[in-house]
């Protein structure tokens, strides 16, 4: 009995352990796939090398955090428009800012920004600071660049951010159009959705959704009503599946469109598929002025 006794205290405290270091693997997993800003102060591409010249920006958010993005004009005059970029968990935007690049020369400013921790931005990414980081950036642009209701695109993680943003400044900054690119409504579905394609982590799905926190994701989404809302999501993306832009564009109110790109992977909306989807782009948001 005394055997059976010690052994079984034993078990209990190496099964204890064991799941001790399981959640704790697992939410350094799923934190390191929240954010990705490998290498924050390195510059992947010069603007340049698209023919755009950019304007350095520094602003904070209302924790005090230094924060920097990118300003582009319209290279016409006057502008259609402004079009504030929530870019995905990798790197920072000296690769991302390729994405919107063609914009300029089709009439509408561009803004992009990095959230903390990315690039040369300062402090550390969570749910919490890069919801104010995102808000910072839309008052940023309002006060300092354009009074007139902003075009807000957010691609992956961004387009959560950007729709948290948008529904928490909705009151206080106009939107002309909020587009969604690859995106996701919850922390906790995308947590679980990882672990369920990790051999490793597969029955642990239920510990992946414990430990995530929708506290800074997109609330009461039936809020948006008065803003035009565009889903676009590839349906063969393997980062985000296209299930999450299903439920984006279900769970919305009207107005909304949602583009279905049968070949469209992560990213590729407007460099992919001979770039049709710049000129629908542009007939969309001519259609929201």
């Amino acid at each position: 009995m005394v055997r059976k006794i010690g052994f079984s205290r034993i078990s209990l405290l190496l099964l204890r352990s064991f799941c001790f270091l399981l959640l704790a693997c697992c939410s350094s997993g799923c934190m390191s796939l929240l954010y990705v800003p490998r290498e924050p102060l390195k510059k992947f591409y010069d603007p340049s090398i698209v023919g755009l010249k950019q304007e350095e920006i520094e602003f904070t958010n209302k924790d005090g955090t230094r924060l920097h993005g990118w300003w582009f004009s319209s290279k016409t005059q006057p502008s259609k428009g402004t079009v504030v970029f929530f870019h995905g968990n990798g790197e920072n935007l000296t690769t991302h800012f390729l994405s919107l690049s063609w914009m300029p020369a089709e009439g509408y400013n561009y803004f992009i920004f990095d959230y903390p921790n990315y690039g040369v931005s300062e402090g550390e990414p969570t749910p919490y600071t890069t919801v104010i980081s995102g808000q910072a950036a839309l008052e940023w642009v309002h006060a300092s660049k354009d009074q007139r209701p902003l075009i807000i695109y957010g691609h992956s993680l961004g387009g959560n951010i950007a729709f948290r943003s948008v529904l928490d400044l909705k009151e206080i900054i106009p939107v002309r159009a909020l587009i969604l690119d690859g995106s996701f409504l919850s922390y906790r579905s995308i947590a679980r959705k990882k672990a369920s394609e990790s051999v490793l982590l597969w029955l642990f799905q239920p510990v992946a959704w414990l430990i995530m926190s929708d506290t800074y994701a997109p609330q009461h989404i039936e809020n948006r009503a008065s803003i035009p809302l565009l889903v676009i999501h590839g349906q063969k993306d393997t980062v985000v599946a296209a299930q999450f832009g299903e439920e984006i564009f279900e769970k919305s109110p009207e107005p909304k469109e949602i583009w279905r790109i049968e070949d469209g992977q992560h990213g590729d909306t407007f460099w992919a598929h001979q770039k049709i989807y710049r000129q629908k782009f542009l007939d969309y948001l001519a259609q929201h002025p």
